[in-house]
């Protein structure tokens, strides 16, 4: 019995030591603090540690664990959620249901921002 729990012990930290916290930069192309609200909330999940998006640098800073996520994922995240990446286009149906000032070339400024 004590040969199984050591296995199982062991196991369980090799599967734990082998994942990796990354932190990635790429830009977002928002416009205001509300999709700075919307962006970093989409990115409130198990695996990511911390996701910062600057809404004047449009940098988004993320920390997530390699076994959870992949670059890919969040770039995909934020593209489901309207916004374009440095990677990825914006969905369309999405960006559609953005308010207009947070729609990509809308040249309209966000009210009371």
């Amino acid at each position: 019995m004590k040969k199984i729990a050591i296995l199982v012990m062991t196991i369980s930290l090799g599967l734990t030591v082998s994942a990796k916290s990354v932190v990635t930069e790429f830009k977002v192309k928002g416009q205001c603090h509300d999709c700075k609200d919307r962006i970093e909330h989409a990115l409130d999940l198990q695996g990511i540690s911390f996701a910062i998006w600057d809404v004047d640098t449009k940098v988004l800073t993320v920390r997530y664990n390699d076994k959870r996520f992949t670059e890919d994922d969040i770039h995909k995240i934020i593209s489901d959620l309207g916004y374009a990446t440095s990677k990825l286009a914006a969905n369309k149906e999405a960006e559609a249901k953005l308010p207009g000032c947070c729609q990509s070339g809308s040249g309209k400024a966000c009210e009371g921002k």
